[in-house]
């Protein structure tokens, strides 16, 4: 098996450069999008074009190897253009990060094999309602199970998902690398916000025969994603905190667009039953503008202060540390409901003929705010775990997928 030691990576200026371009595609695309509960395969390709598949590929196999403030700069890039399609990447970029720990014979093929998309989705661990079973038998295990929320599995080629294989015990959990070709697509996917994304149910037909080789222990991953980080080959210290910080670059692009289609539009709307013919010359409007520019500045200096912090302990080569990384999950949080409100802020005042849905703002504010709901960013937790640790109580635990755990 050959792997890939030399080549030239790809860079994040280049990326973010051709984003840019695209995003009037992006934009033009967004209500197809939703419309088809998915990302056009149009757009998949384009994005694959770009290079934004790379992003947490395995370096040695010739994919990216970019700084925390770059990852968060390419999702505010794809976030301005289409918040789902933003999302999209994220999520399975971390498919892609957690994947590589498998073996070299096992992750190759994923890899080098010719592919127009993600390579991986990642899904489970939390809990048994969003994971399977497994048991062992001769050679592998016998997998079972459904797995919602697969974000990334429309067009992924392989699933990444947890499985438990005792029945009373949580602590017994694995990672399976399966073929997505083996497992069912429910297309089940209908939802208000982030509509895009595809995040269907997948589950297997029966049981499913997964050899050894695809079986990973969350103990065996994690040294396995250690060495490969000492040795420069693995993806960047943080984990899934990391990856949860980074995620907040598609809040703030999504908060960039509709700062930029409000700006765009006030000049040709009136206030209704007031003596303002254009909302340009309306104080009410000058607030609006002021207050939503300083949420997303607030959020984006939040955000700011979080890369830098990842950045300078990698650079050191140091882990984050417990109260760091419950730090990190509030700062997310802080900045996907920062932004969610300043999108808010800005629908609220563009008058009721926003709520068409070939209006883009209404678009941007459902998948925002949805963003903000996803349970890894919600305020109110992080607010009372940030809150518990100052005050000295037991707060809860800052991860409870099999993503992170180490035993």
């Amino acid at each position: 098996m050959a792997v890939i030691t030399d080549i030239a990576l790809p860079q994040a200026e280049e990326i973010i450069a051709r984003i840019v371009e695209l995003q009037p595609w992006l934009r033009d695309q967004q209500a197809v999008a939703e419309q088809e509960r998915r990302i056009p395969q149009e757009t998949i390709e384009r994005l694959g074009a770009v290079g934004v598949f790379a992003l947490s590929k395995p370096k040695r196999y010739g994919g990216a190897d970019f700084s925390t403030r770059e990852m968060l700069a390419i999702y505010r890039a794809l976030g301005a253009g289409c918040g789902a399609t933003g999302w999209v990447v994220w999520a399975t970029a971390g498919g892609n990060m957690w994947s590589n720990a498998f073996a070299d014979e096992v992750v190759a093929p994923v890899y080098e094999s010719p592919w127009v998309g993600n390579r991986t989705f990642a899904v489970g661990g939390t809990s048994r309602h969003m994971s399977g079973t497994a048991r062992k038998v001769d050679g592998g295990w016998m997998v079972k199970g459904v797995w919602p929320f697969a974000t990334g599995s429309v067009h992924a080629s392989h699933g990444y998902l947890a499985v438990f294989y005792d029945d009373t015990d949580d602590s017994k959990v694995g990672m399976v690398l399966v073929p997505k070709d083996q497992l069912v697509s429910r297309d089940d996917w209908d939802a208000s916000g982030l509509a895009a994304t595809g995040s269907q149910t997948m589950a297997t037909d029966g049981e499913l025969f997964v050899p050894d080789e695809r079986f990973g222990f969350p103990a065996q991953l994690a040294k396995r994603t250690a060495e490969l980080i000492a040795t420069g080959q693995g993806p960047r210290r943080g984990g899934l905190p990391r990856s949860i910080v980074s995620s907040t670059g598609v809040a703030l692009g999504m908060a960039d667009q509709a700062m930029e289609v409000f700006l765009g539009s006030i000049g040709r709307r009136s206030v209704p039953y007031s003596p303002y013919t254009r909302q340009l010359d309306a104080p009410v409007v000058h607030h609006t503008i002021g207050r939503a520019a300083m949420q997303i500045r607030a959020a984006g200096r939040v955000a700011d202060a979080a890369v830098g912090e990842f950045d300078r302990l990698d650079a050191a080569g140091i882990d984050p540390t417990e109260q760091e990384i419950l730090q990190f999950h509030t700062d997310a949080a802080y900045v996907w409901d920062a932004c969610a409100t300043a999108v808010e802020t800005l629908f609220r005042a563009s008058g009721a003929s926003a709520i068409s849905k070939r209006m883009p703002l209404q678009l941007i504010a459902r998948n925002c705010r949805a963003g903000s709901l996803h349970a890894a960013n919600n305020p109110d937790t992080w607010m009372e775990n940030l809150g518990r640790s100052m005050a000295g109580v037991e707060a809860g635990a800052s991860s409870m997928s099999v993503l992170e755990r180490k035993a």
